[in-house]
């Protein structure tokens, strides 16, 4: 799974988020642990630095030198600071040879900052009765080892939790991202045009699940309708194909038994004319139902584009000459073969080729062309006609629309919506393009892809 993919997941982010949390809290915990412990500690350090002064003042002055030097010799950890001063701050005795800085000589302990002492060390100076002044201190070993034990807790707690909580996340999101995956492929298969398929759903019936039966539920209803639609054309293309039918054989018997002549035989050819196209608008309805059902799939087999374009050539080649529009053909030798029906691709091209001629005009020229693009083969027709405004390319595409050029020629509207419809079984593309002059048709070969 790609990085980018585990963090779109919920469980990862929830997991993340959780992990935080936790090494927030932890945080906060240990820093009130060394909060509440320095502000023992310290309190102790002024014990003990308050009793030192006191034993100290109390034999009184003539043997305080002595008692400061020996209190300094019986230091071993070197952590006692003694220093004693006459009243002018002259040095006197002891292993404090300077006054501190900023130290009161009103006998409270404070926190003293030195270079040589720990953070957090505590000191006293006061004037004793006598004059002299007394400056006991206590380094804060022993806090500044707490806190380096806070430290390192931290950073490995920390690191720790770091990489648990991603390895945590990763493995959390591994599942859902798993069956996201199934959903996109059933949801592939959907939008390419299969009605039957579903989107699976387990047995944990979690908030997946419930999207996933929503979805299903939501499909199943546009299948339904879906279904019920097209059969309603389809069947009533298919009931009045025989009524129609023998309306055109008794026109046609009128037409040729009796001896009508003037505008009452023009009105029998007008009405056969128009039975031929409502005749031609059904059987065009059920080819395109044919179609979409994909029924012929099963019989895909790879096709030599090649021969297909020559095939759509020569049989229109004869009807090219009649309107006097030049049909040329471009195609590419190496173009590669594809998996379709050669009978349902070869219609598709006619089609195209046929609007393309019905739309150009005398002394002008159809090319039909097979390219090579790096994802497969391009078949192309293109005119120098009047073209498609860009606003009406999308709906020509659609059943019984004709452009506003289109609406003195005949036809149904159906030769494209049959095009879309084998182009859509293949999952091949097709676009509708501006020639400059005219309208290129391009059917890209190869199967469209899905936005996951």
């Amino acid at each position: 799974m790609r990085p980018r993919e585990l963090w779109r997941t919920t469980p990862f982010r929830l997991t993340l988020f959780n992990g935080a949390v936790f090494a927030l809290a932890l945080m906060a915990l240990l820093g009130l642990i060394y909060q509440q412990t320095a502000g023992y500690v310290s309190g102790q350090i002024d014990g003990i630095v308050t009793s030192e002064a006191r034993n100290l003042a109390a034999g009184g002055a003539e043997r305080l030198p002595e008692r400061v030097t020996q209190a300094v010799a019986s230091d071993t950890r070197h952590i006692e600071y003694y220093g004693l001063f006459s009243a002018d701050g002259i040095w006197i005795c002891g292993n404090v040879r300077t006054l501190p800085p900023n130290l009161p000589l009103d006998g409270a302990p404070r926190e003293i900052r030195v270079p040589n002492l720990q953070p957090g060390s505590r000191a006293l100076a006061e004037r004793l009765p006598w004059g002299e002044i007394l400056v006991v201190g206590h380094d804060a070993l022993v806090l500044s080892g707490l806190r380096d034990i806070i430290v390192n807790a931290l950073a490995l707690s920390g690191g720790l939790i770091l990489v648990l909580g991603l390895a945590a996340a990763a493995a959390l999101s591994l599942r859902p991202l798993r069956r996201i995956d199934n959903l996109r492929e059933a949801s592939r298969a959907a939008l390419q045009g299969e009605l039957g398929v579903r989107l699976p759903v387990s047995r944990r019936r979690d908030e997946i699940d419930m999207l996933a039966g929503v979805a299903n539920a939501m499909m199943d209803e546009t299948e339904r309708l879906l279904w019920e639609v097209k059969s309603v054309g389809e069947n009533v293309a298919h009931d009045l194909r025989t009524p129609l039918n023998r309306l055109r054989a008794l026109l046609w018997r009128v037409h040729q038994e009796t001896k009508l002549a003037g505008p009452e035989r023009a009105m029998i050819d007008q009405a056969l004319a128009e039975t031929d196209e409502l005749l031609t608008r059904f059987r065009a309805l059920q080819r395109i139902g044919e179609i979409e059902r994909r029924d012929r799939q099963a019989f895909f087999a790879p096709v030599r584009l090649q021969s297909v374009l020559e095939h759509v050539i020569e049989l229109h080649a004869p009807a090219a000459e009649d309107r006097g529009v030049e049909l040329a053909a471009d195609i590419a030798p190496d173009a590669p073969e594809v998996r379709a029906d050669s009978t349902l691709l070869f219609e598709a091209v006619s089609n195209l080729v046929d609007n393309a001629l019905k739309f150009t005009p005398e002394g002008g020229r159809v090319t039909v062309r097979l390219t090579t693009c790096a994802d497969g083969p391009r078949i192309e027709v293109a005119d120098n006609g009047p073209g498609v405004p860009a606003a009406e390319r999308d709906v020509v595409l659609q059943r019984f629309y004709r452009a506003a050029r289109a609406r003195t020629e005949p036809g149904s509207g159906l030769g494209l919506s049959i095009v879309t419809a084998i182009a859509r079984m293949h999952h091949f593309t097709l676009a509708l393009e501006d020639a400059r002059p005219g309208l290129r048709v391009a059917l890209s070969c190869w199967p469209r892809g899905i936005d996951a």
